[in-house]
């Protein structure tokens, strides 16, 4: 089996960079040490079931066991390698389907509300996934506000720009009059070639984002400090073109990028957050604004809004607790004219509906049409 990973996955010659760093991954840290030396030919379902279950036991760096969901990820590698075994007649069947395993859901994003803090400060135990409030935000802004990359975090709290993705813009995608930013790349980190261009995650990555007034005012300061610091230090300054650099005008790494958050976060006295969670909060505290779920969506550059709803729709509990009084408003608010009418009429029980036209407004008391079809 571990002859057989490797072949496979040296055969994946259209893979992303990063996907084949992941399958790399789970077949050296996971399949190896667990299936490698099984012959595939031999290979059965509960052979496979086994390493799994050993696989599910493997802890992590930070002395944690490893997550249902990354073992779902190894899972579907293996899936694939033993897909093309099939076809090549090395197996029948493959015996990674219908494995019972965890349900593998990631984690969903949770606020930092008093309570959250006061146990997190009880218990030392976070959320894996949180999110500031609207405060917490603000506050957040507010101490990082004299940093050299004030503007970087700035944006990724209004865009929830994925860390590549920000550290991978250039001034040639930002629009300053129109007020639009274009995501059409992302650094990555790759083994043997250090930071590298690649395409967003995925189409629905490639997209185009309108920002506020306030954030072009904050891009365009930015820009003249920027500017500042390049003849400041003249030909040593990298002219690459990117937004956001290093502090002598180099490549911005992700990773380096995510060590600074954590350093400024510390510093702040906030709850803690990762940075790829400004992208969660981002899109939280549009949602909390009214904005529709289909335009988080694009902002995300998700490529379902099932994945949007599924992951955010439920963080906020206030946003449930509003549709319910609206709901509750648009359905009930004339009911008990509705029963006054009723027992008006010989206290008789019934149904009773009101003529279209004819609804009076819960305040005004003026005729208000009421039609068939109401957009919530």
């Amino acid at each position: 089996m571990a002859a057989w990973l490797q072949h496979w996955l040296d055969g994946r010659s259209r893979l992303r960079a990063r996907t084949r760093v992941s399958y790399q991954e789970h077949i050296d840290r996971f399949l190896i040490p667990h299936l490698g030396e099984a012959v595939v030919e031999e290979l059965t379902p509960a052979r496979v079931q086994r390493a799994f279950e050993g696989i599910a036991e493997h802890v992590t760096p930070r002395g944690e066991r490893v997550a249902g969901a990354t073992v779902q990820r190894v899972r579907a590698t293996l899936r694939a390698a033993l897909n093309t075994a099939v076809r090549e007649r090395l197996l029948p069947s493959n015996p990674a389907n219908g494995l019972r395993l965890e349900s593998g859901q990631s984690a969903r994003p949770v606020v930092w509300t008093e309570q959250a803090v006061a146990d997190w400060r009880s218990s030392g135990v976070r959320p894996a996934v949180a999110v500031w409030t609207v405060e917490q935000t603000r506050a957040f802004l507010d101490h990082v506000s004299q940093d050299r990359l004030y503007a970087l975090f700035h944006l990724a709290v209004m865009t929830g720009l994925r860390r590549g993705e920000v550290v991978g813009l250039r001034w040639a995608d930002v629009d300053l009059e129109r007020g639009t930013v274009r995501v059409v790349r992302q650094l990555q980190a790759q083994r043997g070639a250090g930071l590298v261009e690649a395409a967003p995650k995925s189409a629905a990555s490639r997209r185009t984002l309108m920002v506020d007034h306030a954030t072009v005012g904050v891009l365009r300061r930015h820009r003249w400090r920027q500017q500042q610091e390049a003849q400041d230090h003249g030909r040593v300054w990298d002219r690459g073109g990117y937004v956001f650099t290093a502090a002598g005008g180099g490549v911005l790494a992700p990773e380096r990028l995510s060590r600074l958050f954590r350093k400024v976060n510390t510093s702040s006295g906030l709850p803690p957050v990762r940075l790829h969670d400004l992208r969660h909060g981002a899109a939280t505290l549009a949602l909390a604004a009214g904005v529709e779920l289909k335009v988080v969506q694009a902002m995300l550059g998700h490529a379902s809004i099932v994945l949007t709803a599924d992951t955010y729709s439920s963080v906020l509990p206030q946003l449930a607790r509003e549709a319910a009084e609206r709901t509750a408003l648009l359905v009930l608010r004339d009911a008990g004219r509705v029963r006054r009418q009723v027992r008006g009429r010989g206290g008789r029980r019934g149904l009773t509906l009101v003529p279209p036209g004819t609804h009076r407004g819960p305040t005004t008391g003026k005729s208000q049409p009421v039609h068939s079809q109401v957009r919530l």
